[in-house]
């Protein structure tokens, strides 16, 4: 009998996770789990499965139309040139619920056409979603986030795939400035030089990923990891997992492609990553370990195998990645700027109904959903475009009831936690030789950098010890150096220098990701922001139960265990942190489905219901991607202006 999608769901998940932190000394595979008997054959969809939703999902992914053919030249032109005059039907006036940038393009492009727009938007001072900038002014006249006034940080998107073409062609339409993004870190000297100088630091072992690449037997022996893929490298092990799925869409286009994408949902639609690493790829749980830690799917190999395998094949190793000088949220007031008029902020829809040819969205102001008073106003036009994160639509009410697979969407799409925890550094001493790292320590004190080097820094005297930490108007309380010094790592040295720029580690401890933020340029000064901790799904939840202020000393902690305890001089003990999933605008970072959701759920959640229709990044198969909520926003702009 196979296991069901929730039998796998919280089964095996769990176990997974509590063997990826495991010590040194690991155990036979045997040790924690029977030898799991791998499937010949995939088993097929579960009974009920409508045969036509593979295609519709397939379609979807490939963003093609009914006859296999691309839809992202029209979308292009749409964007470019706008929607099409000579299809125009009559005008109408057209209700955006959502500013994020599904909502706010599509409000561009329908208000182009000439038709009137209301864009209504329960934040009460920020439009944009889930992209969001820790910055000083902006549309949202933001305060001050860090010490330094010349840093910003991104709380929500930040990498930015040149394989997005709708994207490519809005950044280029606003003119707004670029610089590369580093996946990889690269040579301080040289950043056309790729350095893999970062660490993964996981079960007690520390290494620089170019080291792990020359000899990944180092720290597989750490998970117990047999031959033959002791001597690979995480990345080359999960890759050859993936190959039997590539390899029925690899080199296809049109309706091969179609076709291609169809089977790999027959095969493996309704299965967690964890199931297809067993059962197809054949690998044992401490292999899985492996790739859970370092490829940082530990916390997702219980959801769809096909959230983790998209992204492996919608985006090529090639690709560029680009981040937008000064944040962001430039593209969100780029988008916000021509529809400013247009836009209602501080209402959030509460109901929805539609008769007699009209809709109404009921809403209300923040401060009346606590009965203290408030603003409660109606909106009415001839069609709606909801781009509300099904989550948040759990709690708004529609009249006439939407149909049970909309419904039943709406209920059971899942919902991943991602939580940022951000530090602001006065140096960006992650680019530091160690020559430099000697003569900044011994500038606070005469052979500090002996005293590190040999772990007699035993307590948080340091904490924003350098000049520069001053000049930017901190001064560090005793309080908090004496309450830090219980967090700080115990370590009997330091590792050598990072000398790196951008790119990120990896570690088994509670940060689990680290990356260097906005790694080109000198406009930014000399100081930086480090996102000191990235974690989704369960690992985020585990920042999740702590007040914000709370993260940052943890967080701290946490990326000296990886670098060392000497950056805490450069600390000016400001941060900022993202909870997605504690987010009352959001309800979490992005829609991940569960196995089987895809065929079970995907071909209601895009499609319309009368006057009402369904935009955002969850309606596309790229969520979490700006690209998704910009698909969406062209193709319910046009079905509204040409239907």
């Amino acid at each position: 009998m196979q296991p069901s999608r929730r039998a796998v769901a919280t089964a095996t998940g769990v176990s997974v996770l509590a063997a990826g932190l495991t010590a040194a000394s690991a155990a036979p595979a045997t040790a924690l789990s029977p030898a799991i008997a791998p499937l010949t054959v995939p088993a097929g969809a579960p009974p009920g499965t409508d045969p036509q939703a593979y295609t519709t999902v397939a379609r979807a992914i490939t963003v093609y139309d009914e006859h296999d053919r691309s839809l992202v030249p029209a979308y292009l032109k749409a964007i470019d040139n706008g929607l099409p005059a000579s299809r125009a039907k009559a005008t109408k006036r057209v209700l955006i619920v959502g500013a994020g940038p599904a909502g706010l393009l599509a409000a561009d492009l329908l208000n182009r056409a000439g038709h009137d727009v209301v864009v209504i938007e329960a934040n009460g001072n920020r439009v944009g979603g889930r992209i969001k900038t820790f910055r000083k002014g902006g549309h949202e006249n933001g305060e001050q986030p860090f010490a330094d006034p010349k840093q910003y940080a991104e709380a929500g998107a930040m990498r930015l795939p040149d394989s997005h073409p709708l994207l490519m062609a809005l950044l280029k339409k606003y003119g707004l400035p670029l610089q590369e993004f580093y996946l990889v870190d690269v040579a301080v000297e040289n950043p056309t030089k790729k350095a893999n100088r970062t660490w993964i630091h996981v079960n007690g072992i520390r290494m620089r990923r170019a080291d792990y690449e020359r000899n990944p037997a180092k720290i597989n022996d750490t998970f117990g990891v047999t031959d033959p893929d002791r001597t690979k490298t995480a990345s080359a092990i999960l890759a050859d997992a993936l190959e039997p799925a590539h390899q029925l869409i690899r080199g296809k286009e049109g309706t091969a492609l179609v076709k291609g994408w169809v089977e790999v949902l027959k095969r493996y639609g309704h299965w967690s990553m964890y199931r297809y690493l067993t059962e197809v790829a054949k690998l044992d749980i401490r292999t899985i370990d492996l790739i859970g830690t370092v490829q940082n799917l530990t916390s997702r190999l219980h959801l769809s195998f096909l959230h983790s395998f998209l992204s492996a094949a919608l985006i090529d190793p090639k690709t560029k990645f680009w981040e937008i000088k000064g944040g962001t949220a430039l593209l969100a007031d780029a988008l916000y700027a021509p529809v400013k008029g247009k836009v209602k902020l501080d209402r959030r829809a509460v109901r929805i109904e539609h008769h007699d040819g009209k809709v109404k969205v009921h809403t209300v102001s923040e401060d009346c959903q606590t009965g203290n008073g408030g603003v409660t106003e109606v909106f009415e036009g001839d069609e709606a475009i909801i781009t509300v994160p099904f989550s948040g639509l759990r709690h708004v009410a529609f009249d006439p009831p939407l149909t049970y697979g909309k419904r039943r969407a709406i209920t059971e799409l899942h919902y991943d936690a991602a939580t940022k925890v951000l530090l602001e550094f006065s140096r960006r001493w992650w680019e530091f030789t160690e020559e430099q790292w000697k003569e900044t320590l011994n500038s606070i004190q005469d052979k500090l950098y002996d005293k590190y080097k040999a772990g007699r820094v035993e307590d948080g005297a340091y904490l924003g010890a350098h000049k520069s930490v001053k000049d930017l108007g901190v001064t560090v309380p005793d309080e908090i150096k004496k309450c830090f010094a219980a967090f700080r790592p115990f370590m009997s040295g330091e590792p050598e220098a990072a000398h790196t720029r951008g790119g990120g580690s990896v570690s088994d401890n509670a940060n689990r990701f680290v990356y260097f933020e906005h790694s080109g340029g000198t406009e930014i000064g000399d100081g930086g922001i480090m996102l000191a901790s990235y974690s989704w799904s369960d690992d985020a939840l585990k920042w999740d139960a702590y007040a914000d202020d709370e993260r940052y000393l943890r967080a701290l902690a946490g990326v000296q265990a990886v670098y060392g305890r000497r950056c805490e001089v450069f600390f000016t003990t400001k941060g900022r942190t993202q909870s997605w999933m504690r987010d009352h605008y959001a309800y979490g970072e992005a829609s991940v489905l569960f196995p089987g959701q895809h065929t079970e759920l995907f071909p209601d959640i895009p499609a319309s219901e009368g006057p009402l229709h369904f935009a955002g990044d969850h309606t596309s198969i790229k969520p979490a991607w700006i690209e998704g909520a910009l698909e969406s926003a062209v193709r319910t702009a046009l079905k509204v202006h040409t239907g």
